[in-house]
């Protein structure tokens, strides 16, 4: 199955409220809430129009070996950037958005005693996001390539997906050479009554280790026809 079917099949899944197995523990390396924004965002009538960036902040919930974590005292962090999109393929009411590669994420580590508590303001990029979410160690930084989002213009929804490889941050140690590839970054964007001023959606999702996957051809009448 290739990219742009799984990602179909996967937001169809979600509007149609099917329930999705949950990747096991082990398979995990963190999740992660937060809000998405466009910049630079030259055409605010179209989400993502060709040419625009995308980037993301927010926390970090839970990490997972090979990274170490004291969530107790450290508040746990993430910016991606990097993201300029090159096509928009539209299959009403989706549109499939590809980017240039790659991207950045990067897991940030700060006291939550003596470091600056994230505040994401309004109409990002501003005085305090991404800069309240940069400041403290970076742990964890990510190289995301083929990257691609699937939106809904019906429902302002979609999701996101893209292969992750770890290459920095100060925890690059803890991973062995053959485990720094392998990984997907993905999530699901959403409308909340809660998206502070001037952020596109409320963004969640995990970065997890991706099992192989039987292939098949097919159509786009066939997966239309089979999730109507």
């Amino acid at each position: 199955m290739n990219r742009l079917t799984t990602r179909l099949v996967l937001l169809l899944l979600v509007l149609c409220v099917v329930r999705v197995p949950a990747v096991h523990a082990q398979s995990l390396l963190f999740d992660y809430v937060g809000f998405d924004f466009e910049y630079p965002n030259p055409n605010p009538a179209v989400f993502q129009d060709v040419g625009e960036g995308y980037q993301g902040v927010g926390e970090v919930g839970s990490l997972f070996a090979p990274l170490v974590s004291d969530q107790t005292n450290y508040q746990y962090t993430y910016y991606f950037d990097g993201l300029t999109v090159t096509s928009r393929t539209a299959v009403a009411p989706f549109v499939v958005i590809d980017y240039a590669s790659p991207g950045t994420l990067t897991i940030y580590e700060d006291s939550r005693s003596l470091g600056t508590l994230a505040d994401y303001g309004t109409n990002p990029p501003n005085g305090v996001a991404p800069p309240t979410f940069i400041d403290g160690t970076a742990i964890l930084v990510g190289k995301l390539t083929n990257f691609q989002y699937v939106f809904n213009t019906a429902t302002n929804t979609g999701s996101f997906e893209a292969d992750f490889e770890a290459v920095g941050g100060t925890q690059i140690g803890n991973f062995p050479l053959n485990q720094r590839v392998g990984w997907t970054f993905a999530g699901t964007s959403g409308n909340s009554v809660t998206v502070p001023t001037g952020y596109a959606h409320q963004v969640d999702g995990q970065t997890f280790l991706n099992p192989p996957t039987s292939t098949h051809t097919g159509s786009w009448g066939g997966l239309k026809a089979r999730y109507r």
